[in-house]
């Protein structure tokens, strides 16, 4: 005979053979004794986790003739020809390839013909949800009103694509994922059995690759015995799977706590020429991750949820002492992000180590408060920067009725003291936390200085509509008294186009001298001539 997979040597044929489904066998063997053998059953839950087994199970022992507690004898004519499969009072349906009308009402057509050996024709349709529409609809009237002596079992992985017509007319049961300490006992009596010597760190890793699922679990441990007999230790579960072992995820992360992207880019070489899958090693440091934020979150019932032992939740505890949340939080994003790029990446090496340098550049640096405060640093040093002489007024040459003494200086008036160089900062730092709008508004310009106590903010053409918005009173009003708030207790706003910049200080210099010139002789003394 050739050889059998683990999973099929191990497949349950009584219900007494599950593990992990406690409450759903309890039930189902309570309807066999009782004799209340439901029309229509729907079986959901993740892969690997017994549906299409249980589903046999119940076939056989609902067509036993002798059963004992609710379990086939296995004995009988009925549970032998339902052992060897060649029962045809069980119709085994994929959906995933039978998912068409003309199949459904095949099965609507022959569902009335009674059993041949039992007292129930069992048909078990897997992956239902791959039925289409029409089929769901050929099936319904049939699923609701069937024969008395016939059953359905549906099997699915992904219970929400059912139609709730569907849905309605089933007893629900859901397999939830075997816990990883059942998957262990299963495997170890497999492995002793198969006649080899398994130690415990390898058959919990096997569990944990497993993810729930017993299937899964055996086909692992097949592989790893297919690989070596003799013994069957850690190392070579993770050879096997492509894995990393948690040592290498410990010094992988603490490199990235520590910012050091040179040494998390010879850790990501190295595994590379180790062979390893950079996705797959992706994944692991994201569950690494996950460990490190339950460490953080969950305390002493951290060994139980990770299902490791109190000496590696240790080791937990201590590295997740060493960062923020936000900072964990930021990590474990990018990894995340990491996973999906190389789906789709023709270089996925590339992706983990742009991941591992992102998660190395400095926290404080990547968060919008830190950033706003280098760019009010900036401003601040401009606003300090000495301010550039403006250029001495070219006198008019206009003629008046008294001559004009250039060499006289006129007298002018002692300024008035300058405003403290960080107003503008400080009033912008308020205006972000307290009116948002108008920060943003003023951020399409540009700060050109302080003149007096003017504060000139320039905006280019295509910008010149937030100029307009800025000059309404509702917006300059706060703006000017964030300004004042800020140390300058008679500061104005003064909004500019760039493009018509020129001009305007031109006129502004030439009306200045002007009124020079009319203070030194007075108006009726001088006479403009325009040309």
């Amino acid at each position: 005979m050739s050889y059998q997979a683990l999973y099929r040597q191990w497949r349950p044929a009584r219900f007494a053979d599950f593990v992990g489904q406690e409450a759903i066998i309890a039930t189902l063997r309570h309807q066999v004794q009782s004799g209340r053998i439901a029309h229509a059953y729907l079986f959901c839950g993740s892969r690997g986790t017994g549906k299409t087994s249980t589903a046999k199970v119940l076939a056989r022992a609902i067509n036993c003739q002798t059963p004992q507690d609710g379990e086939p004898c296995e004995h009988c004519d009925a549970c032998e020809r339902l052992a060897d499969e060649n029962n045809l009072d069980v119709v085994e349906i994929d959906a995933a390839s039978n998912n068409g009308v003309d199949e459904i009402r095949d099965l609507r057509d022959k569902v009335k013909y009674p059993p041949q050996h039992g007292r129930y024709r069992v048909y078990i349709i897997d992956e239902v949800h791959m039925l289409s529409t029409g089929a769901f609809n050929a099936l319904l009237k049939t699923l609701e009103e069937p024969p008395a002596h016939a059953v359905f079992i549906l099997a699915t992985t992904e219970p929400q694509k059912l139609p709730a017509t569907v849905l309605s007319r089933c007893q629900r049961y859901d397999f939830r994922r075997i816990p990883a300490g059942q998957i262990v006992g299963r495997l170890r009596e497999a492995a002793t059995k198969a006649g080899a010597n398994a130690q415990e760190a390898a058959l919990n890793r096997i569990a944990r690759a497993a993810e729930g699922g017993m299937r899964d679990a055996l086909s692992i441990l097949d592989m790893c015995l297919s690989y070596s007999r003799d013994a069957l230790d850690e190392a070579l579960v993770l050879e096997v799977l492509g894995a990393t072992d948690r040592d290498f995820l410990f010094r992988f992360s603490q490199s990235l706590l520590d910012a050091d992207a040179g040494e998390a880019l010879r850790a990501v070489d190295a595994l590379m020429r180790g062979g390893r899958d950079p996705a797959v090693f992706a994944k692991d440091v994201t569950q690494h991750l996950r460990g490190l934020l339950l460490a953080q979150s969950c305390g002493d019932t951290l060994p139980d949820l990770l299902e490791i032992t109190e000496e590696d939740a240790a080791r937990y505890r201590e590295q997740a002492g060493r960062l923020s949340r936000e900072k964990l939080l930021k990590l474990l994003d990018g990894f995340l992000a990491a996973e999906t790029d190389m789906k789709w990446s023709s270089q996925p090496r590339v992706s983990l180590e742009m991941a591992a340098v992102r998660a190395c550049q400095p926290e404080e640096g990547r968060t919008l408060d830190a950033l706003a405060e280098r760019v009010s640093e900036l401003e601040r040093g401009v606003t300090q920067a000495p301010p550039v002489p403006a250029p001495m007024p070219v006198p008019m040459d206009t003629p008046t009725k008294a001559p004009v003494q250039k060499k006289e200086a006129p007298a002018q008036s002692a300024p008035a003291p300058a405003p403290a160089p960080n107003v503008w900062a400080i009033a912008m730092d308020a205006l972000k936390r307290n009116r948002p709008d108008l920060f943003a508004q003023l951020n399409n310009g540009r700060y050109a200085g302080c003149e007096g106590h003017a504060y000139r903010v320039t905006f280019p053409t295509e910008a010149k509509v937030y100029l307009q918005v800025l000059g309404m009173d509702t917006c300059r009003g706060p703006v000017e008294q964030a300004l004042r708030d800020a140390g300058d207790p008679e500061a104005t706003l003064l909004l500019e186009e760039e493009s018509n910049l020129p001009n305007k200080r031109d006129i502004a210099a030439a009306g200045q001298m002007q009124a020079q010139i009319f203070d030194l002789f007075g108006r009726e003394n001088v006479e403009v001539i325009d040309d």
